[in-house]
């Protein structure tokens, strides 16, 4: 896989929206494209509604953003810090690929994380939240990690999710497994006990 491939076929790197902090009521986007940055705004008032304005846009070459004291300001003053440094980042020519990877190719690389790590990386970005607490991402590591895999197991941590399931010790599993066994073979009987899951 090159690394021309992971970029977007429509060129653009970083697209935020957002409206400005309080007091001000202008709307705001800021584009980072391959060759461009853009930014621009909707002047909202009590008189006049966004949806209904042209924005007013300032476009410039990506290499200018380095040098632009008042863009940048803009652009920590409604997107915040880490938006900032992460477009300085872009604009140089900085690019996560990482990031950029398929959600498939994600997961089985941060299935051979150690488990404190995964937790690590969860914080750093709602993508790889996202990633960290996928479902396939922990199925992969209870097998990793566990030797049995019946087919009981794999349809109790289908209804109560593989990473409640990877916490879950023996013990309590077993009384899981039972009571999800009871469930499947008599379905209409008392579902309370089963409905009682542990957290993680």
């Amino acid at each position: 896989m090159s690394e021309a491939s992971l970029l977007p076929s429509s060129g653009v790197l970083l697209e935020v929206s957002a409206q400005a902090p309080a007091p001000s009521k202008d709307f705001h986007q800021f584009i980072i494209s391959s060759r461009n940055t853009i930014w621009r705004t909707w002047n909202i008032t009590l008189r006049n509604d966004y949806r209904r304005l042209n924005p007013t846009e300032s476009k410039q070459p990506i290499e200018d953003f380095a040098y632009d004291e008042r863009l940048q300001f803009d652009v920590r003053r409604v997107f915040g810090l880490n938006t900032l440094e992460y477009a300085k980042n872009l604009c140089m020519g900085k690019i996560d690929y990482f990031a950029r990877l398929p959600m498939p190719l994600l997961i089985y690389l941060v299935s051979f994380l150690e488990l404190e790590d995964v937790a690590a990386l969860a914080q750093t970005s709602k993508q790889f939240y996202e990633v960290c607490n996928n479902d396939s991402l922990w199925e992969r590591i209870y097998e990793i990690h566990c030797d049995t895999m019946t087919d009981e197991m794999k349809s109790l941590a289908e209804q109560i999710g593989w990473k409640k399931m990877f916490f879950t010790n023996k013990l309590q599993l077993q009384v899981q497994l039972r009571r999800h066994q009871q469930r499947i073979n008599s379905p209409d009987g008392d579902k309370h006990d089963s409905d009682t899951f542990i957290t993680d």
